[in-house]
């Protein structure tokens, strides 16, 4: 009887170490899918205990940068999700690149406490691999744009900044360029958005000439000190450019 006993719990151990052997977690993250337009990415993850799925911005150098956390996902458990769907930075005037890296709950309090040469909460790797994924969000430029209405008595301009900025109304020079010398009107905007309102055709405005162009620059307000302190080949205040090109735009006056 013993030795019957014996052979039966050697085999429901063996069929234990077996089950053990077929349910065993490998962590995985896969960044499986990205629509830009509605702002989402789509991941298939898996953790093999509790943990954190946790999103960080990119260093200069296109590392993640673990010393912020955008945002956090906890699991409290060993699981798998497919197509979990997580929101994309907003655009901004460079392409951005972002990581998705899981950690364990170490110690499990459930309270990410990671620090970059800490013990705690340490990133999950598979053969000596961090367990992570990256993606990037396509830059959207700033930019102005002007129209004269059709009655001809204001202009309509649009803009979309990301940092204190000046809007500058200029004449062109004979070159047709932006006149530097000459400021028309000053718009300043101390926050990042899109904006769009009209301006009046009068004072300054109302001295060009039908058929004299108008140029709309941007500008940053950097120093941001809220006074416009631009001179042509100065330091301050700078003309926003993309790509080396200053960010403009220019009509044809009609009255």
């Amino acid at each position: 009887m013993i030795r019957y006993i014996s052979v039966v719990l050697i085999a429901a151990c063996l069929l234990a170490l077996s089950a053990c052997r077929q349910t065993a977690v490998t962590p995985m993250l896969e960044i499986t899918s990205q629509d830009n337009e509605e702002g989402v990415v789509l991941i298939d993850v898996t953790i093999d205990n509790a943990g954190w799925l946790v999103l960080h911005p990119a260093t200069a150098e296109g590392e993640p940068d673990t010393s912020e956390a955008l945002t956090k996902m906890y699991f409290r458990s060993s699981g798998s999700l497919t197509g979990t769907e997580r929101e994309m930075p907003e655009a901004v005037g460079e392409d951005s690149t972002y990581f998705v890296r899981l950690y364990y709950d170490d110690p499990a309090d459930g309270k990410f406490t990671f620090t970059a040469g800490g013990n705690a909460d340490p990133p999950v790797e598979v053969e000596g691999e961090v367990v992570q994924d990256s993606f990037t969000v396509p830059g959207d430029p700033p930019y102005v744009e002007i129209q004269q209405n059709v009655s001809g008595s204001s202009i309509n301009i649009k803009l979309h900044i990301y940092q204190a900025s000046w809007l500058v109304l200029r004449p062109a020079t004979p070159e047709g360029e932006p006149d530097t010398s000459r400021t028309l009107h000053i718009f300043g905007f101390p926050n990042a958005g899109g904006y769009e309102f009209n301006k009046p055709i009068t004072g300054t405005l109302a001295d060009l000439a039908d058929g004299d162009t108008l140029f709309a620059v941007l500008h940053y307000d950097d120093p941001e000190d809220d006074e416009f302190t631009y001179t042509p080949g100065g330091y301050y205040d700078l003309p926003v450019e993309v790509n080396g090109i200053v960010v403009l735009d220019s009509i044809e006056m009609s009255n």
